[in-house]
């Protein structure tokens, strides 16, 4: 056969196949079987039933089956980027298909021409988002990405990312769409498309504070990647990833431990992460113990609300809910307890469990110092509330139980460190407290006396229902009443006749004292100026003390006193300022006589602090504790006398200068600090209490309770001294005084050339009609020591001046 004639039945074969096909098609059609149509579809002027579903030929389908249609067939531009899909490269139970996302025999609209292609398609799954960028669109390439985003946390973490198998624009739909105007500050919402995927999580999410705050336009509010991590999210049971027990507080406080954030968004508590860390949850937490108390645990995870949404866990009246998911029994006394029944009813003065345990800051009181726990419970809580008169008025109740049980020996005795003491929660109960009145509360007065059994075992039902935060009855309060005012008025009688009695003793033994130093030779030791500078001084300071004193403890019983005398507080004003102005007065005056009288500056010279007063200091100590047999002999004035001088000069200047600043607050201008005025208060005060306990302790011992002086030493009255006490402690002045006058009567010594201790000595024996010759003689003849001391002091001046007149004829010779 030819290959003209093989060529030939070649083609006929070929065109007898097709006519019976054509044939065979003519005979069977699928609406006879199938109601669907494709009129109404795309696809209705390019392709028939066969066009997709090629296998079917015949009726032989029905016993067969059919092929799966594959779209590529005709779509082979779109099999590319169908595979590389996030579906298909995460291998999604279920993944979408040609069918799911455009439908099968009515496709009614071509895509290219659809505006709401996203919404048309992906919402029929994602219905918290749609996604933001074309299905078919080729994915853009990592190196892309990282060509410009370098950071080391994207290309270390990434692979190690519970999302690793997936692309930069899976994520960043949005950016990846806008490559060539890539903005660089995104809104939250286009940065990443989380909820793409995690519709659920995301309804949550949106509802809580943090998703209404974004919704709001508030950037700073928590969004997925701050509390998951952004390229290095791990999942939530791996000890590494930020929202593990372990990592929870540090996580959340990158924003509420912020400083800037809780000031610029108003965030109540301070740094709720690090106080957390160191409460019991948080510690069982680090030790490992994942079933303790969390961030999410009492606030939600993706739910997160305030305190004022009606579903939030932190809501007061949901608080007991969530404190009872670890602790049953705790929550279920409690909601039975009175608290609780007034907090129900929006008594927010009503405690609930944060109330009294605080929320990040719980401390344990299940240790071995379980009381001193309780203890700090009841000060900082139970006290608190229950001392409050507002609370008291507004829930008509008498108040002041909480310090009449610190009155009685409970109280008392717990304060002092009694930790077998009741406290409020041994009577009371902890949680399931409830009034006096309800018949299952531990103070009824049929289970009071089983209550005092727990510590007093022979406790009786008067015993126990004798002891009460108020009067039981109305007799009793009258009996009471009747003994604390027998008792006031007995106190009064006899402590102020005790009081006067030893008044007169004490003003009896000082004007003795007086005239007894009238009978004895009495020198000078300050002048009439100097003593009323003193009483000035005096007068001012104890005034000053009292007013100022008066307005700090206003509420002390003294304080009280005063307002009863009638010093308000306008009189005390001006009392006080009035006082200090005297003080500065006599001051600047003083600081006069001090330098421009003679008497003035001898003074001075006399006070400034040397060496020796050191020397004296510790010489005296020693003498004092038996390590030395002879006290120093002190100059006009002593180590002590110097240092009270001095602390007085520093203290006037201080109090002086701030107390003229609080007086008038508004010449601080913009000259000075902020702080200069509260500082100032705080110098004024703190000198105040110093100066006063200075004058108490030091000076009032050397002039009143020393036992030398006792009762009072005389001298800031009249200025005087007597010989001997002047000689017993200015021995070392006194010398200098009697050196001075033997020279002058030996005529060594001119009369203008004596100071004006000497010459006011001398003068005031003269005036007093006694002969200063006589009595110095007479004390240099009684007292061998001095009468040798003299001796060598006029024989050394003698042999200084013989050198010095031979040393001069030498010169002279020469």
């Amino acid at each position: 056969m030819s290959s003209i004639q093989i060529r030939f039945l070649f083609i006929t074969a070929f065109l007898f196949t097709i006519l019976l096909n054509y044939i065979n098609a003519q005979e069977f059609n699928c609406a006879d079987c199938h109601e669907v149509s494709i009129d109404k579809s795309v696809h209705k002027d390019a392709i028939d039933c066969q066009g997709c579903h090629e296998d079917v030929t015949d009726e032989e389908h029905i016993d067969k089956g059919v092929k799966k249609v594959n779209c590529i067939n005709c779509h082979d531009d779109k099999e590319k980027s169908v595979k590389a899909d996030i579906h298909h490269r995460l291998k999604i139970k279920n993944a979408p298909n040609c069918v799911s996302c455009h439908g099968n025999h009515e496709i009614v609209k071509p895509p290219l021409e659809n505006s709401l292609k996203s919404k048309l398609y992906c919402a029929k799954c994602h219905e918290a988002k749609p996604i933001l960028k074309a299905y078919h669109s080729t994915a853009v390439d990592k190196s892309n990405c990282l060509a410009c985003h370098k950071k080391v946390d994207v290309k270390l973490t990434l692979p190690s990312s519970v999302h690793k198998n997936l692309e930069c624009s899976d994520c960043h739909s949005f950016i990846a769409n806008n490559l060539k105007d890539h903005p660089e500050n995104l809104k939250s919402t286009k940065k990443a498309d989380c909820y793409v995927c995690h519709g659920e999580i995301a309804k949550e999410h949106s509802e809580s504070i943090h998703g209404i705050a974004l919704s709001e336009g508030i950037d700073d509010a928590a969004k997925c990647w701050d509390c998951h991590g952004s390229h290095d999210i791990k999942k939530v049971k791996h000890p590494s990833s930020s929202v593990y027990p372990t990592n929870l507080a540090e996580t959340c406080g990158k924003c509420h431990d912020n400083p800037e954030l809780a000031k610029k968004y108003d965030i109540g508590i301070p740094t709720p992460g690090k106080t957390y860390k160191n409460s019991v949850h948080g510690k069982l937490v680090e030790k490992g113990r994942l079933d303790a108390a969390t961030c999410t645990m009492c606030h939600g995870v993706h739910d997160i609300k305030n305190k004022v949404q009606p579903t939030s866990k932190i809501s007061s009246f949901n608080i007991p809910s969530t404190c009872g998911q670890c602790h049953p029994k705790e929550s279920e006394e409690y909601q039975k307890s009175i608290h609780w029944i007034r907090a129900k009813k929006g008594f927010r003065e009503s405690p609930v469990c944060n109330d009294c345990h605080s929320e990040h800051s719980i401390q344990s009181i299940t240790t071995i110092d379980k009381r001193e726990e309780s203890k700090k419970l009841q000060e900082k809580t139970c006290m608190v509330c229950h001392e409050n008169p507002r609370i008291a008025e507004r829930f008509g109740i008498s108040g002041g139980q909480a310090k009449q049980y610190q009155d009685s020996y409970h109280g008392l005795a717990v304060m002092r460190g009694d930790k077998d003491a009741a406290m409020c929660v041994d009577c009371h109960s902890v949680h399931k407290i409830l009034p006096s009145e309800h018949p299952e509360s531990s103070v009824n007065i049929n289970n009071v006396t089983k209550t005092c059994q727990k510590c007093h075992t022979n406790a009786t039902p008067v015993f126990a229902q004798s002891y009460s935060h108020k009067t039981q009855n109305g007799t009793a309060s009258k009996i009471e009443n009747l003994i604390a005012n027998i008792y006031f008025w007995l106190i009064i009688s006899v402590i102020g006749g005790m009081i006067l009695h030893n008044l007169l003793i004490y003003i009896y033994e000082i004007r003795k004292k007086k005239r007894r130093i009238e009978n004895e030779i009495t020198i000078p030791r300050f002048t009439k100026s100097e003593v009323i500078q003193h009483l000035l001084l005096l007068i001012s300071f104890i005034t000053l003390a009292i007013t100022g004193f008066a307005l700090k403890y206003s509420q002390t019983w003294w304080g009280e006193l005063l307002k009863m005398f009638g010093m308000t507080e306008t009189a005390r004003q001006y009392i006080h300022r009035g006082a200090a102005i005297v003080l500065i007065g006599t001051g600047i005056y003083h600081v006069g006589y001090l330098i421009f009288t003679a008497r003035g500056r001898e003074v001075l010279k006399n006070l400034i602090p040397t060496f020796n007063d050191v020397l004296d200091a510790k010489e005296t100590i020693l003498y004092y504790l038996g390590l030395r047999k002879q006290k120093p002999q002190y100059d006009k004035f002593d180590y002590t006398e110097k240092a009270e001088y001095w602390a007085l000069i520093w203290g006037t200047i201080v109090m002086g200068l701030t107390g003229f600043i609080l007086w008038f607050p508004t010449i601080v201008g913009d000259w000075a600090p902020v702080w200069l005025i509260k500082v100032c208060e705080l110098i004024h005060f703190y000198e105040a209490i110093l100066a006063t306990l200075a004058i108490l302790v030091w000076h009032w011992f050397f002039v009143i309770f020393h036992p030398h002086e006792y009762p009072m030493s005389l001298t800031w009255i009249d200025g005087k001294m007597t010989l001997h006490n002047y000689r017993h402690h200015h021995e070392k002045h006194f010398r200098r005084v009697v050196l001075e006058w033997k020279e002058y009567q030996l005529g060594k010594r001119d009369y203008k050339r004596l100071s004006n201790s000497t010459l006011l000595f001398t003068s005031t024996l003269k005036k007093h009609g006694l002969n200063p010759d006589i009595i110095i003689d007479s004390e240099i003849d009684n007292d061998p020591e001095l009468k040798t001391w003299l001796e060598e002091k006029l024989n050394s001046e003698e042999k200084e001046k013989n050198k010095g007149r031979d040393t001069q004829s030498q010169n002279e010779n020469k």
